[in-house]
């Protein structure tokens, strides 16, 4: 559980450290690169191991079934969010994207709208347009420098007839924020009275680095839980975001047939020999390790802060609750978002996802992936500094 230790991912098909997508997104592969939502940390020691078995094993065929994830899947929420859900109501499925936009053409019809509550994860939006839907966006509201939700607006938006889906993100990114109680239930209460069926995206629910408790959404009551499917993954959790798994839980019997019966139709319900094998595993023995992590994330979030406090006052980031996702305010500096970015490119050479990203309430914000050893964001906090430093911030 070093987790500073420095990996080079260069030359690994990486995503997120690619030269080659690094020179298409960001005009140079020399970028230092803080985008992709994943961490550049290794995983727990038990993926290793579990993959060195099967490796030794020497035979990757057909997975005879998925219930030995899912078995680990449902143990993992009881023991961390509470949440105790009969097997029967839970689905395999690939990925929480894949997942999430088959839920939008199946559980909406072309040309009605679907809510989202922007700046949110560009793939809400994405899924939405190819699916022949349209966006409505419920705007969330800036508080004292957290999001809160706008509940006023939320119910003359889902009042209307042709609005059926509603997509949620909680934990959100990328404000960070774990939404309470009170604010899930009064989502929720909206939702049922104008037949408004969510997607819960849930993916950063076990990275909750406070004293806050994630409240996975289908928990509130059953009513709600028939109202909701809601989704969530060891991938981020535990840095295996390239192994495509995830869970799909239901409330209505109906809804889980619809769904299942589409994943038949296309193919996806199975999952990946390997990938199976290492969600069970971290599921099993991953709680030593996350627990670290998470740590050591808390003292990554304390070095930004200081840092912002001390160089560059005027920059504010909006402290995460959950997640390794900075967002970070620079609208203090009086200068154009255009301007910023092109500093970040061309001066910093340091790759944030600029806030257009991430839609309405995005100007002048950009996210920073501070899931990375401290070395390297400290480098990475120095670039943005070093940015601007020809510009008042103090």
């Amino acid at each position: 559980m070093d987790f500073d230790r420095i990996i080079d991912r260069k030359g690994s098909n990486a995503a997120k450290w690619d030269s080659k997508v690094l020179k298409a997104r960001f005009g140079d592969e020399n970028m230092l690169p803080f985008w992709v939502a994943d961490m550049d940390f290794a995983s727990p020691p038990i993926v290793g191991e579990t993959l060195k078995e099967r490796a030794d094993h020497g035979i990757f065929g057909y997975p005879a079934t998925s219930k030995h994830f899912l078995k680990a899947w449902q143990d993992w929420a009881i023991t961390e969010h509470n949440w105790k859900v009969p097997l029967s109501k839970v689905c395999f499925t690939p990925g929480i994207v894949g997942a999430m936009s088959l839920a939008v053409h199946l559980f909406s019809k072309p040309g009605d709208s679907v809510i989202i509550q922007e700046p949110v994860y560009q793939p809400f939006r994405n899924m939405i347009v190819r699916n022949n839907r349209r966006p409505l966006v419920n705007e969330l509201k800036l508080e004292s420098g957290r999001y809160v939700m706008n509940f006023n607006d939320l119910e003359e938006k889902v009042s209307s007839r042709d609005c059926s889906l509603m997509l949620l993100c909680s934990p959100h990114n990328p404000g960070g924020r774990v939404w309470n109680c009170k604010e899930l239930g009064e989502l929720s209460r909206i939702c049922i009275k104008y037949g408004v069926f969510v997607v819960s995206d849930e993916i950063h629910a076990d990275l909750v680095l406070g004293e806050k408790r994630h409240i996975p959404f289908s928990s509130l009551s059953d009513e709600c839980a028939a109202n909701t499917m809601t989704l969530m993954a060891p991938s981020k959790t535990f840095n295996i975001a390239g192994e495509k798994l995830s869970v799909a839980v239901f409330g209505s019997q109906e809804r889980q047939k619809t769904y299942s019966d589409a994943q038949l139709a296309f193919s996806s319900e199975e999952g990946s020999a390997l990938a199976l094998a290492i969600g069970e595993a971290v599921y099993k023995d991953g709680s030593e390790w996350l627990f670290a992590l998470k740590r050591y994330l808390r003292e990554n979030v304390l070095l930004i802060e200081n840092f912002l406090e001390k160089e560059l006052p005027r920059v504010k980031m909006m402290k995460p609750d959950a997640g390794f996702i900075g967002w970070l305010d620079f609208r203090g500096l009086g200068l154009s978002h255009r301007e910023i970015e092109d500093r970040f490119l061309n001066i910093g050479k340091i790759a944030m996802l600029d806030g257009h990203w991430f839609g309405q309430g995005g100007e002048g914000f950009f996210r920073l992936n501070f899931g990375c050893p401290r070395s390297l964001l400290k480098e990475g906090l120095e670039r943005i500094s070093a940015s601007l430093s020809d510009h008042f911030v103090h």
